[in-house]
C-alpha cells in the first residue's frame, strides 16, 4: 500500500532526454522503494503554447508524467517562469499528496508552490543541483537569470522544509537546513559487463553540450565543460607524437566552430583524431561510451562546478569506463586515481601534459583492470541513499 503521492516538478524531459531526467528518475526509484507513488510534471518540446491543449500526460516505467510546452519566445518564457496552472490542475487529481519536490525550479513559480504547500500542510522540498554564475545572452536575459537564481538560492531554498543537494558545497551553504547530499545518479536497468580495450589507439569520449550554442563565446570561462581545453591538451599530445581518437557526442563540428571559431586550425590539423557526431539517442551514447577506453571531462574550478555534480562522470562509471577529469565538485569522494580514473590539473600545463601522455600510453591490460574496477564498484547504487532520503520524509 502506498504511503502517499509525491509530486516531482521541474524542467526535465522524461524519460531520458536530458541530464535532469536521469537524476529525477533515479531519485524517484529511491522514493518508490520507500513506498511512495511518484507523479512528475516536466516539459515536452513537441508541445506548443499556441495550441489550445497546452499539456500532455504519459505513462512509463510505472510513473505518470504531465508535461508543459518548452518556451520559445519572451511571452512564453514569462508564462513559464511564473505560471503554476498545470501544478494547480494536477494537484487536484490526487487526494494523498504528501510532498512536492521542485527541481531547480524557476523562482516566482517555486515561491507560489511553496506557499500553497504551506497553506495545505504539504511538505515542500527543493532538489538543488546547480548554482550558475555569469552567463551569455542579452543584458535582459542575464539580469532575469541573475534575479531568478539569486531569489531561489538565497531566499526560497532557505524557506523549504527539506533540501536534496548534489554536493557538499551546497550542503555547507545550507548548513542549518534539513538537507541530504545525493550526487547525480542514473537508473541503469541492467548493469552490463565491461567491453574490454582492443582499440588500435586510445579511444576517448565526451557526451554533452559544453556551452550555449548559436553564437561566439566571448569568455571561455563561462563554458560549463571546457571541451576546448580537452581538445587543446589532445593537440599538445599529438604534437609530441601521441595518437588517439576523441569522439564527441552532442554537438557537430559546425556548432563547435560557430561558438569557438579560433579553434578551426587546431581541429583541421588533428583531422580524423577528433570526430564530432552531433546529437544521438541516450541509448546510442551509452553504447559508444562503453566501447571507449576513457571518458574525458575538463571543467574549471569555480562556484558553478563546485555546486554541481557531473552526470557524465556517473554515466561513464556505470558504463564501466574510467574518467579523466579535473578535481571539481565532490569527485574526490568517488574517483580513485589510477583505479577508476585520473585527475589532471589544467592549471599546470607541464605536469598536466606529461601525466596525460602517460595515461594515453597505458597498455590494454592496464585499462581493462580499470574497467573491471568500475564494473565491480558499487558507488552509484541507488540503494546507497535510501536511508538518507528517509530523513527528509
Amino acid at each position: 500500500m502506498s504511503k502517499g503521492t509525491i509530486l516531482y516538478i521541474g524542467g526535465f524531459e522524461l524519460p531520458d532526454k536530458n541530464a535532469a531526467a536521469n537524476r529525477v528518475m533515479a531519485n524517484a526509484k529511491i522514493l518508490t522503494k520507500l513506498g511512495y507513488s511518484i507523479v512528475f510534471i516536466g516539459i515536452d518540446r513537441n508541445l506548443s503554447y499556441r495550441n489550445e491543449f497546452q499539456y500532455s500526460k504519459q505513462e512509463f516505467e510505472g510513473f505518470t508524467c504531465w508535461n508543459i510546452p518548452y518556451p520559445n519566445n519572451n511571452k512564453e518564457w514569462l508564462k513559464y517562469l511564473t505560471s503554476v496552472d498545470l501544478f494547480s490542475d494536477v494537484i487536484r487529481e490526487y487526494r494523498d499528496i504528501k510532498a512536492v519536490i521542485c527541481y531547480n525550479y524557476q523562482a516566482v513559480a517555486f515561491e507560489r508552490i511553496r506557499r500553497y504547500c504551506r497553506e495545505n500542510s504539504i511538505k515542500i522540498i527543493s532538489d538543488c543541483t546547480e548554482w550558475y554564475g555569469g552567463t551569455e545572452g542579452s543584458l535582459i536575459f542575464k539580469a532575469l537569470k541573475y534575479l531568478d537564481t539569486t531569489f531561489r538560492m538565497k531566499v526560497i531554498n532557505k524557506k523549504v522544509d527539506s533540501l536534496i543537494v548534489v554536493s557538499d558545497y551546497l550542503a555547507s551553504y545550507y548548513n542549518n537546513k534539513n538537507s541530504i547530499v545525493i550526487p547525480t545518479l542514473i537508473n541503469m536497468l541492467n548493469k552490463k559487463e565491461p567491453i574490454y580495450a582492443n582499440n588500435k589507439v586510445t579511444k576517448l569520449v565526451y557526451a554533452g553540450v559544453p556551452f550555449r550554442l548559436g553564437k561566439p563565446l566571448k569568455d571561455r570561462n563561462l563554458a560549463k565543460d571546457r571541451l576546448d581545453l580537452a581538445i587543446l591538451i589532445l593537440y599538445n599530445s599529438f604534437k609530441v607524437g601521441i595518437d588517439f581518437q576523441f569522439d564527441i557526442y552532442g554537438i557537430t563540428r559546425e556548432q563547435y566552430l560557430e561558438v569557438l571559431p579560433r579553434d578551426k586550425s587546431m581541429l583541421d590539423e588533428l583531422e580524423h583524431r577528433v570526430i564530432f557526431h552531433g546529437r544521438k539517442s541516450n541509448e546510442e551514447i551509452q553504447r559508444m561510451i562503453r566501447i571507449a577506453d576513457f571518458s574525458l571531462l575538463i571543467r574549471d574550478d569555480n562556484r558553478t562546478t563546485k555546486a554541481g555534480f557531473p552526470t557524465k562522470f556517473t554515466e561513464s562509471i556505470n558504463c564501466n569506463v574510467p574518467v579523466i577529469t579535473t578535481k571539481t565538485s565532490d569527485l574526490h569522494k568517488y574517483l580513485i586515481d589510477g583505479k577508476n580514473g585520473f585527475f589532471i590539473d589544467v592549471n599546470n600545463n607541464n605536469q598536466d601534459l606529461q601525466k596525460f601522455i602517460d595515461i594515453l600510453s597505458l597498455e590494454a591490460d592496464q585499462i581493462n583492470k580499470m574497467k573491471e574496477f568500475c564494473y565491480n564498484s558499487d558507488i552509484f547504487n541507488l540503494e546507497n541513499w535510501t536511508d538518507e532520503v528517509k530523513l527528509i520524509l
